[in-house]
């Protein structure tokens, strides 16, 4: 009801609003590594010297953050990127190089799923872009933005509020039997890989130390991977607002080892239990492909699910947490 409310209100006014998309690449030298980025905003300048062109009454505070979920891409995620739009916000979706398609099937790597730290890079390169100069015609402030994911794009989403992962527990669980429908466990092919040696874990635990972004202001993850990994600790001093959204019925992320793992163990977190039978790829756009990941169809929900009634049900409660936090108040 909120946002039906709030989508009304914009299109009382949608003659002065235009919502548009737009691609840029980039690239971070630092780390030898393209960072495409899909742009979701109002439009409403014709015509401007920058690359993407804001409407003027664009506040410059309201900026968004959206990490895909392993090997998609941040084109599955309009349903989000438009309604975020819609209410004012400049929404980037990051497409991490490795895993997101739009990079070319000769550049996908299925290891790169297992260098998760990675994409709290790529987002953070991101978010240092946004103010690079003839991007924007206005210039937006940074400093507080909102995260959100999907899957392994939920765990970004939490790792750069401060979720790292612990050494050994993901490989504990996944030998376990209540883990053999866990398709989060297939990704890193638990059994079949080498033990670390110490200076491989000192390593890693260096690059964990850098997933944080003090920029995040909140988190919002939509049924986020990898929560039998992570640390409880690492949960415990998470200290923005969350929200996390799962399936309950779960067809790929258990729901009690996962979503809810997450909101148990982070201070103040709001956890939304999706039911009506949604699956693990309800919070991609509406498709038609056959595809199967790991066994589940990514476009074809189970008989009775509505996938465009579930994305109005999850997008009351994010602007709901929204504006219950007061994170779309604004200076300008």
């Amino acid at each position: 009801m909120l946002f039906i409310l709030f989508f009304s209100a914009q299109a009382i006014s949608g003659s002065a609003m235009e919502l548009k998309t737009a691609e840029v690449d980039f690239f971070n030298h630092k780390v030898n590594r393209p960072v495409k980025i899909k742009f979701w905003y109002q439009g409403g300048v014709e015509l401007c010297e920058a690359k993407v062109c804001l409407s003027p009454k664009q506040k410059n505070q309201r900026v968004a953050i959206i990490s895909h979920g392993a090997f998609g891409s941040p084109r599955e995620m309009n349903w989000l990127g438009y309604a975020l739009a819609s209410q004012g916000w400049v929404v980037a979706g990051v497409a991490h190089f490795g895993e997101s398609w739009v990079y070319g099937a000769q550049n996908i790597d299925p290891s790169s799923a297992m260098r998760f730290w990675q994409r709290p890079e790529d987002v953070s390169f991101a978010i240092d872009s946004l103010s690079e100069g003839g991007l924007f015609n206005t210039s937006l402030k940074t400093d507080n933005v909102i995260m959100f994911g999907h899957s392994s794009g939920g765990f970004t989403s939490l790792a750069m509020a401060g979720a790292i992962l612990e050494e050994g527990k993901s490989q504990a669980y996944c030998s376990l039997e209540k883990a053999k429908d866990d398709r989060g466990c297939d990704y890193g092919q638990q059994n079949k890989r080498k033990p670390m040696n110490k200076d491989m874990l000192k390593k890693i635990g260096l690059l964990q130390e850098k997933m944080q972004d003090e920029r995040v202001a909140a988190v919002i993850a939509l049924d986020p991977a990898l929560g039998h990994a992570v640390s409880e600790q690492s949960l415990a001093n998470i200290n923005v607002p969350t929200l996390i959204l799962g399936s309950i019925e779960n067809d790929f992320l258990p729901y009690s080892t996962h979503s809810k793992y997450y909101a148990e163990h982070i201070q103040g977190a709001n956890l939304v239990g999706i039911e009506q039978n949604a699956g693990h790829f309800v919070y991609i756009d509406k498709c038609d492909s056959e595809r199967k990941v790991k066994g589940v169809y990514l476009c074809k929900d189970r008989d009775g699910v509505d996938r465009k009634k579930i994305h109005k049900e999850i997008l009351g409660h994010v602007f709901s947490f929204i504006y219950r936090n007061g994170l779309d108040k604004t200076d300008t």
